[in-house]
């Protein structure tokens, strides 16, 4: 037996012997058993704890990778590598991926405040780039997020965390939907107002505290210009709820002969400027 343990064989400049290959062996199946204690252990602190599923997950990797680093370490170790030159000549490479990789690391550093601080979680409805989105899940290096068109949108995490992002489930419960639009001159300012509060209160949706409030904001070109403004606490059918009462506004309106204008212009032709333009000098 200890023959074939002591037996050795060349890889390339390397001696190795059985012995060396039994224990790295052993050290990869001792890494996966002490990676499974520490994930049992895990979840059922996590039973006792208040963190989100985007927290949980990067615990776990955080393990995982420090579990994993130590083993190939100690095989590297085993086999007889010198881990003070692979230090040296790594650290020279590195300094030239993180120049080439600072993007990259930028992203990973903002997954950690994600994850970390809480401004955005697993779940959130955000709006990015004037897009509603819903965030799926939240990596080291990027935000997997859904649009309201069933889209599934990859964005770096840089993206989330360092740009101006509107997260309508954090902050007031509820949102404000808001719809504009224009009426003819002449029409009556009260019934428009009475109408557009109808149709706004025959959304179910629409939170009856606030109340919906219009405001009569200008005197437009060739219409006066309403608004009417109501709250909701479901952000994510917010397109959905605004079609419907627009849908509202133009029946009642048509029900009650208030006309929504048109941008309409007016071409006069001269007549004996365009004969003479046409015969010439």
């Amino acid at each position: 037996m200890n023959e074939i343990l002591t037996t050795s064989f060349e890889l390339g400049h390397h001696v190795f012997t059985v012995l060396d290959l039994v224990e790295v062996v052993g050290v990869i199946l001792l890494s996966r058993v002490v990676l499974g204690i520490l994930r049992r252990a895990l979840r059922r602190a996590e039973r006792f704890s208040t963190l989100d599923e985007g927290k949980r997950f990067i615990v776990h990797r955080m393990v995982s990778s420090v579990v994993w680093t130590f083993a190939t370490l100690f095989v590297l170790s085993v086999l007889g590598l010198n881990l003070t030159a692979v230090w040296a000549g790594s650290a020279a490479l590195l300094v030239g991926v993180g120049i080439g990789l600072q993007g990259f690391f930028n992203d990973v550093v903002c997954g950690f405040v994600l994850l970390f601080e809480g401004g955005v979680s697993v779940g959130n409805i955000l709006q990015v780039d004037g897009r509603m989105v819903r965030v799926e899940r939240i990596d080291l290096r990027s935000t997997r997020v859904v649009s309201v068109d069933g889209e599934l949108l990859v964005l770096p995490n840089s993206k989330v965390a360092g740009d101006a992002v509107l997260n309508f489930s954090q902050g007031g419960k509820a949102t404000r939907i808001k719809i504009d639009v224009g009426v003819a001159y002449g029409s009556e300012v009260r019934l428009v107002e009475q109408l557009l509060l109808e149709a706004m209160a025959e959304q179910s949706e629409i939170l009856e505290q606030p109340a919906p409030q219009v405001f009569f904001q200008d005197f437009g070109d060739s219409s006066l210009d309403f608004s009417v403004r109501g709250w909701m606490d479901q952000p994510w059918k917010i397109m959905a709820i605004q079609s419907q009462i627009r849908t509202s506004i133009d029946t009642k309106f048509r029900a009650n002969g208030i006309q929504i204008p048109f941008p309409q212009r007016d071409l006069h032709v001269i007549g004996e400027v365009q004969q003479t333009e046409l015969q010439g000098p």
